[in-house]
């Protein structure tokens, strides 16, 4: 369907929700069998309202987590109106932090860690059926409602096909909770369902008006989804949860705190004496989505990444530039010009179209922008209030302490990895230095060494492309006070540390150094920006390019064909290789959502993003094509 705003919940549709609510059960008072199995348990919510259902399986599953085995809990909701978050029901416990989480009404996956990630809320804002046939989850429960039209107008009444959808899902010994008075209608849906091979089980102690459904359906089925009389609802990872990461840069880092925190052990292995010693170890880089009228995979990624990742510094201990900061940085808000005059026109129509919220963008006009940074600039463009710049090494550091705390960890830095082999008697995958001797083992390993990765046979016939970026580094004395960071056909971030970090190159030669007309080229992208930033400067005018004491650094990005990251198992190669590649120059957007959907993947969870856009990241998606095939890509500029 084409791509168009959200339609948040009308004042009618909130009063039949609350009535609703008034009339019916509390919601489960006990976690059913098919959850307090699991360790990881799945609830799918198709009629969340105003989250009534969502607050009493939360009181649930925290009183029966100390009992039982289930020590997760998954809940997915699909609302194609959502409310605001001061309309949520008021439950006394839950409710705040359910609040200052709630997303900003943007269409797309939201993914929620709640009660220090016990508790992962994933609010998919669209279509009903839409959204269904594109969730990847195994589910252990159903919350439905018999007549969803009874409670918006606009809802699709029940049908074979959205049934069929549901039991594509449904990990066999599956349940249904089905609510409403309306027997006709629950006879419909109850009838519907039994033909997909759910079966009506005797009502359960949540009243009259609530049936439950058990799937048991008479045929075969995937074997991911087959129940047996040993283990008869467990989700284990395919491999023991111990994991061998290669590279300790944002991909790394993240990826390794996001499995450490689900109980895995963790070794982490770089060729650099600590982490962030190549592309993640630049001075200052952006974090910031990319905005399409047409509303692009590209822009519906970096939409529910930038969601996530401003949501993961906060719980990692949030962004300053005091001493003692848990990530050095500012959440100063990012001005992104359009490149051309073409862009911009496109920025201002898209803005027009999407009326987006304040907090997440807003267009502001040329006269708008030259009166913000108080000198004329290239003209109008988007304005993001909650983005900014991160030091990236800070960030590495901090997910590094973050994943050492949960316990079974371990780095191993100024090891090189020259090969990579997989131990066929103990199915480990082991990691070679030049001299052939083991660094560690695992039976699950992840390859996140950006463009290093390429020199391992494993990933060879991968079409990454490496890079050059030479950032330019400026003396902050004598340099403009500008409220916010810049972005445009280059980048600019606010001071920090006595220097302020522009850039970057995008370079087809490949040398370490630091080159003068690299810097020449940053300097240019600068006064495209700011056309008069030379006046406004305090010595008067920037530094020569070729000025000795010009500082910068070099790094190589690692890009793919269609510039976006490789996430998941490696075509061709034995289980348990997984890669996190291909970040290029947005690694600090990409790394906690990306972190998320492997260790999700790995773990058998519900994935934080629908299927379309999982497929747009799979490795797989370029098999057939070898690196050599795109050697000769064009890199236009891309400054994030």
């Amino acid at each position: 369907m084409p791509a168009c705003p959200l339609q948040p919940a009308s004042p009618e549709l909130l009063a039949a929700w609350r009535a609703d609510a008034a009339q019916a059960a509390p919601g489960p008072v006990a976690i059913p069998d098919c959850l307090s199995e699991q360790s990881t348990a799945v609830v799918l919510d198709l009629h969340f309202g105003l989250g009534h259902a969502f607050f009493a399986t939360w009181h649930a599953f925290a009183r029966q987590r100390a009992q039982g085995p289930v020590q997760r809990l998954h809940y997915i909701a699909i609302l194609p109106h959502p409310p605001t978050a001061e309309a949520l029901h008021s439950d006394l416990t839950y409710a705040q932090a359910l609040r200052e989480a709630w997303p900003l009404p943007l269409p797309g996956t939201h993914r929620l860690l709640l009660d220090e990630g016990r508790v992962v809320l994933t609010l998919i804002w669209g279509a009903l059926e839409e959204e269904l046939a594109r969730l990847e989850a195994p589910v252990d429960l159903f919350y439905l409602h018999a007549d969803p039209q009874r409670f918006d107008a606009a809802a699709p009444p029940w049908h074979a096909h959205a049934c069929k959808r549901l039991a594509r899902l449904a990990w066999t010994g599956a349940q249904a909770m089905v609510w409403g008075i309306d027997e006709a209608a629950a006879a419909a849906l109850t009838a519907a369902m039994r033909q997909v091979g759910f079966s009506v089980h005797p009502r359960g102690p949540l009243g009259d008006d609530v049936s439950t459904l058990r799937y048991e359906p008479m045929w075969a089925r995937p074997a991911s989804h087959v129940a047996t009389s040993d283990t008869p609802l467990q989700r284990h990872p395919r491999q023991p949860r111990h994991a061998l990461v290669i590279g300790a840069g944002l991909a790394g880092t993240a990826i390794a705190e996001r499995l450490a925190a689900r109980g895995w052990r963790i070794d982490l292995v770089d060729a650099g004496p600590e982490v962030a010693t190549r592309a993640s170890g630049n001075h200052g880089g952006l974090f910031m989505p990319a905005l399409a009228r047409d509303d692009s995979p590209l822009a519906r990624l970096t939409r529910a990444a930038f969601l996530f990742a401003a949501q993961r510094w906060q719980a990692l201990g949030g962004v300053g530039l005091e001493e003692g900061a848990a990530i050095t940085g500012e959440c100063c808000g990012i001005l992104q010009f359009g490149r051309d005059a073409k862009q911009a026109w496109s920025f201002e129509q898209g803005a027009q179209q999407w009326q987006y919220p304040a907090r997440y963008a807003r267009w502001m006009s040329a006269a708008d922008t030259a009166a913000a940074l108080g000198m004329p600039t290239m003209g109008g463009g988007y304005f993001f209030p909650e983005a900014g710049w991160l030091h990236p090494p800070s960030v590495c550091r901090r997910l590094l302490a973050q994943a050492s705390s949960y316990g079974q960890f371990a780095t191993h830095f100024g090891r090189a990895v020259a090969r990579l082999q997989r131990e066929q008697a103990s199915a480990h995958w082991q990691a070679l230095d030049t001299a052939g001797s083991v660094i560690a083992q695992a039976p699950v390993m992840i390859l996140a060494a950006g463009a290093q990765a390429r020199a391992l046979t494993q990933a060879a016939d991968l079409p990454l492309n490496a890079v050059r970026g030479q950032v330019t580094h400026l003396p902050a004395q004598g340099f403009p006070d500008l409220p916010y960071a810049l972005c445009g056909d280059g980048y600019l971030t606010r001071p920090y540390a006595g220097q302020v970090c522009m850039g970057a190159s995008y370079d087809r030669f490949d040398d370490p150094a630091l080159r003068v007309d690299s810097h020449a080229d940053n300097l240019d992208r600068l006064r495209h920006m700011l056309p008069q930033i030379d006046q406004h400067h305090g010595q008067p005018g920037l530094p020569d390019a070729s000025d000795p004491d010009l500082g910068g650094r070099v790094g190589q990005r690692c890009i793919a064909p269609d510039r976006l990251p490789l996430v998941g198992a490696l075509p061709g190669q034995d289980p348990g290789l997984y890669g996190l590649l291909g970040y290029a120059s947005r690694g600090l957007i990409w790394a906690p959502l990306m972190a998320e959907l492997l260790a999700s993947m790995i773990e058998r969870e519900p994935l934080p993003l629908p299927r379309d856009l999982v497929a747009a990241l799979d490795p797989a998606r370029f098999a057939g094509l070898s690196a050599g095939a795109f050697d000769a890509i064009n890199a236009p500029s891309d400054p994030e």
